[in-house]
């Protein structure tokens, strides 16, 4: 006794039939809302990646500005002591002299190896940007500005005078 009028059948069918239309419908909405959101997670996603990208990049140009910092007050810490070990080579003969050179080139190899380079001054003209002037002595049979003795080493730090 189950049986319905065909009024009712026909009633009980479009329903069922909409019912997959709006489910269809609500999911079809539900899937473009979840690609919604997967491309603004994407984006963000990119964004974070590119963000920590530049992180590390500075973190590493940091590191190296520290790094040349130190370097720089050790080696402008070591320049005297090579004039002075200069100095005492000039001043001591024999084997004294010798072992005192030998501390010596040793101490230059070093800076050397670090990128310090000795630029030759004497006899060249005075250049603001790359010495120091101690003294100026007047000199008639020198041209002005001629560099006539050098009392400090003149050293280029990788494209950066010290003296």
């Amino acid at each position: 006794m189950n049986e319905k009028s065909p009024a009712l059948q026909d009633e009980d069918e479009a329903q069922d039939a909409t019912v997959p239309e709006s489910a269809e419908s609500t999911s079809r909405d539900e899937l473009a809302e979840l690609r919604r959101q997967n491309e603004e997670l994407l984006t963000k996603l990119k964004y974070l990646q590119a963000e920590f990208e530049n992180y590390r990049k500075r973190v590493d140009r940091d590191a190296a500005t520290v790094v040349k910092f130190a370097h720089e007050l050790l080696l402008s810490r070591l320049l005297p002591i090579a004039d002075e070990m200069d100095a005492a080579v000039a001043a001591l003969e024999g084997k004294a002299g010798e072992g005192v050179r030998m501390v010596r080139d040793n101490l230059v190899k070093v800076l050397q190896e670090v990128g310090l380079q000795e630029i030759p001054a004497k006899g060249r003209t005075f250049d603001p940007y790359e010495m120091d002037c101690i003294e100026q002595v007047p000199d008639p049979e020198m041209k002005d500005g001629i560099m006539k003795a050098v009392e400090v080493i003149v050293v280029k730090n990788r494209g950066e005078t010290n003296g």
